[in-house]
């Protein structure tokens, strides 16, 4: 980056349209990355062309009946996949191979050097469907990052992410070269020089592309800013101040252009107990400018939420809580970022999770991550078989009335694979909607150690999994033996749910299910060996 533009000082625009509620009831996250990493319709194994018609229909294929927004994710936004005069592409690379000696290989890159524009093509296709357009801008993502300094050497590929800024200002890392863990890697937004650089890209891309309808700023790639010292306040100053800057920018465009309002949105953590690591105080960050909140469990599909919270703080903008392809991952049993199995997120689980979002105050949801249903990345032989994405299940999440309609399906998202001994009892909140007092089954999946890293294909253990004693707000649960079923609905989907012999059933008595927080306890009275809990869920009959 030119060094006459650091720190860089953004001047509120006078002109300032009124806050507007966003108006869709579903939104749709594509990480571009997917388009090459998937195997898909558009895309084989191997395959590393990137071109149009491959954005095109990675728009086409989530344009389903109810979408009223897509945003697409240009990358990590460390280096610019836009048109940019701050890091112009070429420049970057030049500096990759001098910096590393190592040959740039980025698809997306021969792309846009060839005269392609990502976000260009990606808003002309969602308007062919009358789709609003939003570019979703990572404001601190740590991807990779790990690659930046020695001794970890980048592979060609990683040139898409490793910017320059980052590797010649160590000093504005949260934690030290030698610290290892995510949030070390993230820069520290107490030092201005270093969210001045995300400023500068992010007014240059709301400059650029006047044809969107907004961006979103998503703090949850990844969400940790400050220092652990940092008061709350200054935190909240921080942020508010940087989501000014960006909704000035905004409001320049609208006026230079249609006076149309364009939406500022922020994706966010969907649970208050990590609001302090982004700065987020919902009222303060709504006066500052933000027209919706997409509320985040980050990669995990979850129920227990903080929704009511950000309903009761703000009066006008929009939430929007977060639906993913998973509703917990476990480990393979090797290293790297694809290194796990994923539960699947089904048909019934994705409606009784957006009814119990729209029951808490959600105004709509929104899909995160949503193509990772099909084959990608290593241990394939392991996590599959694969499936393609639910597609026709998206249309009714924009549904309210249509979803209350559904018999639950309710899950938590227990902590990997909890050990338990003879005699543990854990107990913990779930967040539930009856429908009326229908009777229901509890369900618990419970592993030995060996089974842990296994994959669909490989058989369970031939073992008595013990006596269990399941508790659900006070009352002991009648227990009904081994599950005939690994999952307790029919389904396309062809993995995701361990096997049924790993599960235990328990008869849940009608109307003992409360509208919104469940007591439930587990305890394990008769077990010969270490055995670990994976999933809990509650369907109702």
């Amino acid at each position: 980056m030119k060094k006459n533009l650091l720190p860089l000082v953004l001047v509120c625009a006078c002109f300032h349209l009124h806050g507007a509620t966003a108006p869709w009831k579903m939104i749709y996250s594509n990480d571009t990355t997917n388009i090459l990493v998937c195997d898909s319709p558009y895309h084989r194994r191997g395959d590393n062309t990137f071109d149009e018609e491959k954005i095109r229909m990675s728009v086409r294929e989530a344009a389903v009946k109810g979408m009223g927004a897509q945003l697409l994710q240009p990358g990590t936004s460390w280096v610019p996949w836009w048109r940019s005069t701050l890091v112009p592409l070429k420049e970057h690379e030049q500096w990759f191979r001098a910096h590393f000696g190592i040959e740039p290989s980025v698809p997306m890159h021969r792309f846009l050097l060839e005269g392609g524009d990502l976000i260009d093509t990606f808003a002309a296709e969602c308007l062919n469907y009358n789709i609003d357009a939003i570019v979703s801008f990572r404001a601190n993502d740590s991807h990779l990052q790990e690659y930046a300094f020695a001794p970890l050497t980048p592979s060609p590929g990683m040139a898409g992410c490793i910017s320059r800024f980052y590797v010649e200002h160590p000093e504005y890392r949260r934690g030290s070269l030698s610290a290892i863990e995510w949030k070390d890697r993230n820069h520290n937004w107490a030092i201005p020089e270093a969210r001045a650089y995300k400023e500068a890209l992010l007014w240059e891309l709301i400059e650029n592309y006047p044809k969107l309808a907004g961006v979103e700023i998503d703090f949850m790639r990844h969400p940790f800013y400050f220092p652990d010292s940092l008061p709350l306040s200054r935190r909240v100053s921080i942020m508010t101040d940087f989501i000014k800057k960006a909704r000035a920018a905004l409001d320049e465009v609208a006026k230079k252009t249609n006076g149309k309002h364009r939406y500022l949105g922020v994706r966010v953590p969907m649970s208050a107990t990590e609001w302090k690591d982004v700065g987020l105080e919902p009222k303060a960050w709504e006066n500052a400018g933000v027209d919706y909140f997409n509320l985040s469990p980050s990669y995990c599909t979850t129920q227990q939420t903080d929704i009511a919270k950000v309903r009761a703080a703000v009066s006008r903008a929009a939430i929007y809580a977060e639906l993913t392809h998973t509703a917990m991952t476990w480990r393979m049993g090797g290293e790297g970022y694809d290194d796990h199995n994923y539960r699947r997120m089904t048909k019934e689980a994705l409606e009784s999770t957006a009814r119990l979002f729209y029951a808490r105050g959600a105004d709509g949801v929104s899909l995160f991550n949503f193509v990772y249903y099909r084959a990608h990345g290593g241990y394939r032989e392991y996590k599959g078989p694969f499936d393609e994405p639910p597609f026709a299940a998206l249309e009714k999440l924009a549904q309210r009335k249509q979803l209350e309609q559904d018999a639950p399906a309710y899950f938590f998202l227990w902590a990997r694979d909890v050990p338990f001994e003879r005699k543990t009892t854990r107990s913990f909140e779930m967040d539930m909607l009856p429908k009326g007092t229908a009777r229901g089954v509890l369900r618990i999946l419970v592993l030995t150690q060996n089974e842990l890293p296994m994959g669909e294909t490989e058989q369970p253990e031939k073992i008595d999994r013990g006596k269990w004693t399941v508790k659900l707000n006070g009352s002991t649960l009648t227990a009904k033996g081994a599950a005939s079923v690994a999952y307790p609905y029919p389904t396309d989907i062809k993995a995701g749910f361990n096997h049924a012999a790993q599960y235990l059933e328990f008869d849940v008595p009608a109307g003992a299910i409360k509208n919104n927080r469940n007591e439930i306890s587990v305890t394990s009275i008769g077990i010969s060996q270490t055995m670990h809990l994976r999933w809990i869920e509650v369907v109702q009959q």
